[in-house]
């Protein structure tokens, strides 16, 4: 009669002694899966710990944030482009103490995370520029200027290949060419897109399009899908595409700087992609002590370093970063004399609010808007929505 009871009470007490194994929840919108994946296995073999990765769409993952932060519906972490930090009241993200801060950061690197002067994201990887890519079976030397492209067009539509391709209708790619004409969105943390650099670019961008050195109807997927199966001479596309491009073309992949336009130099936006904490996953002492735990791991320059060498994308560790540049090659560095000529992307809701004015001015200058009409229509735009933030 007793041997059951006693079965019964071992039973109940393994039953509440048992915790289940906690798990992390991560949002990422970076292109590379592996980037993440290095360092959350390294991570799952020395702790404890389940992680959930969600993949989801670079050009949905702002929405779906700002959406879920509406009904408490965050995961613990995700990680997101710097230029997101600038909408972390609307994201509901929590500043995040100093001493979280394992590594010594680049002053470039702090500028991306830093705003209202507390820290909002750590430092994952930096770079998410632009570049050059080129399929080696089209082109022997890489061009230097756009005009190189657009006088080879005879040749590569006489192949049945575009001269390039890009996200034509993605505003991240029209900016290097607002700079070649010296415009930037944001100067002395004031938007400024109502100028004539904007006006010249417009009608630049617009005319390679009119030209058909590049087809504007081709989305990212579209782009990528037709430089890969060789549809494309050229394409402009991240240093986050580079290991997917060089698995897909191997030794015909080549890589060089952004053309020139006219003679100036382009220079294509660069921030960082970072771990940023939901308000919520701090809410118990449990799940803080958690989320510091992977913080400080992922900083470690070892995990850096195996990030880098599974996917090229470039640590923010400066005693790691200057070591690669010291001894870089080929296609490695490459990827450093375009960092060199990058401009860092604000992280501010300045920034932020002028996407989205920048593309739908774009948008009107398509559909037969002047250029003129379109800058000025675009910080009308901005200026306004800025102004209704700021009072709201």
């Amino acid at each position: 009669m007793h041997l059951p009871f006693l079965l019964l009470i071992l039973f109940f007490s393994t039953t509440v002694l048992a915790t289940p194994t906690p798990t992390l929840t991560i949002w990422s919108s970076h292109q590379n899966r592996d980037f993440l994946t290095v360092m959350t296995n390294k991570y799952k073999k020395s702790h404890d710990v389940n992680i959930s990765i969600v993949q989801l769409d670079p050009s949905e993952i702002k929405a779906e944030i700002l959406l879920s932060a509406q009904d408490g519906g965050l995961p613990d972490l995700v990680v997101i482009p710097s230029d997101f930090l600038g909408l972390h009241k609307m994201m509901n993200l929590s500043a995040i103490p100093d001493d979280w801060y394992t590594e010594k950061l680049s002053y470039k690197v702090r500028s991306t995370i830093k705003l209202d002067d507390k820290y909002w994201g750590i430092p994952l990887i930096q770079g998410n520029f632009l570049l050059l890519y080129y399929n080696k079976k089209y082109v022997a030397q890489p061009a230097t200027d756009f005009n190189d492209i657009i006088l080879a067009k005879k040749q590569f539509l006489a192949k049945k290949v575009m001269p390039i391709g890009w996200n034509y209708n993605d505003m991240y790619y029209f900016i290097p060419f607002l700079s070649a004409f010296n415009g930037w969105p944001i100067v002395n943390g004031e938007i400024t897109l109502n100028t004539p650099a904007m006006i010249k670019a417009l009608k630049y961008y617009r005319s390679l399009a009119d030209q058909g050195i590049i087809d504007r109807n081709c989305d990212y997927r579209c782009a990528q899908a037709d430089f890969i199966k060789g549809k494309s001479a050229y394409s402009i596309n991240g240093d986050w595409a580079y290991h997917d491009l060089k698995t897909m073309l191997g030794n015909n992949l080549g890589v060089a700087v952004l053309p020139k336009v006219d003679g100036k130099i382009m220079h294509s936006m660069a921030s960082t992609f970072v771990l940023a904490i939901p308000s919520n996953s701090l809410k118990s002492e449990e799940n803080k002590q958690l989320v510091k735990q992977f913080v400080e791991f992922v900083q470690q320059p070892s995990n850096q370093q195996a990030v880098y060498e599974k996917t090229r994308l470039l640590p923010i560790s400066m005693t790691y970063y200057r070591q690669l540049k010291a001894k870089a090659q080929g296609d490695n560095l490459v990827m450093f004399h375009q960092m060199a000529l990058t401009k860092i992307m604000p992280s501010t809701l300045e920034m932020a609010i002028s996407w989205q004015a920048i593309a739908i001015g774009f948008q009107r200058y398509q559909a037969g808007a002047t250029a003129a009409y379109a800058a000025a229509h675009m910080q009308k735009m901005a200026q306004e929505q800025l102004k209704y933030l700021d009072n709201n």
